[in-house]
């Protein structure tokens, strides 16, 4: 049911005008999207030309448990949408024509790729894996969802603790600007 002379322009057309615009749709509103590019997706829309694709934006999946409850809260799955594959090897990164870097598909090879590259470091990168899994955990359970009417909905005892990780220190040193380590 439309609500009655209740219009909402919403501008662009990423992820999250999209679904900010079918969650209005939704309560009723009549919703006018508006997008200065051709075709609808922000940064994961595709530019074709001269028979060519390019990916403009995403080359990886983030957050797919953010789809997956989108797309349940109307009563859809992504697989009703589209269908993802897993690459391997995951990507690989170019330094230059002759010196390069393969990522696996998998954190077991990753962290092999790493000790490969400098001896004792997938032991970093496991520790800050873990660290990035709570603070993600955190963000979706307490941040996400939120209504965003104030910068206060951020604040928790989780997100408190954390503050230091969002906002670091920083001191003059020699005329630059440098980080202070914690």
């Amino acid at each position: 049911m439309i609500k009655q002379n209740k219009s909402i322009a919403v501008i662009g057309s990423g992820f999250s005008s999209l679904s900010a615009a079918c969650y209005l749709a939704k309560e009723g509103y009549h919703v006018t999207i508006y997008e200065k590019n051709n075709t609808v997706g922000g940064r994961a829309r595709q530019y074709l030309n001269n028979g060519f694709t390019f990916d403009i934006g995403p080359t990886w999946y983030w957050m797919p448990d953010v789809f997956e409850k989108f797309f349940a809260d109307f009563g859809k799955k992504p697989s009703d949408y589209y269908a993802l594959e897993k690459l391997s090897p995951a990507y690989q990164v170019y330094f230059d024509q002759q010196d390069s870097i393969t990522i696996p598909d998998n954190f077991k090879d990753i962290c092999a790729v790493f000790e490969a590259e400098e001896p004792g470091s997938s032991k970093h990168l496991i520790k800050f894996m873990k660290s990035a899994e709570d603070n993600y955990d955190i963000a979706v359970r307490d941040m996400v969802y939120k209504p965003g009417v104030s910068p206060l909905e951020l604040v928790s005892a989780k997100t408190a603790v954390r503050v230091n990780q969002f906002f670091p220190r920083y001191e003059k040193k020699l005329g630059k600007i440098s980080k202070v380590k914690n």
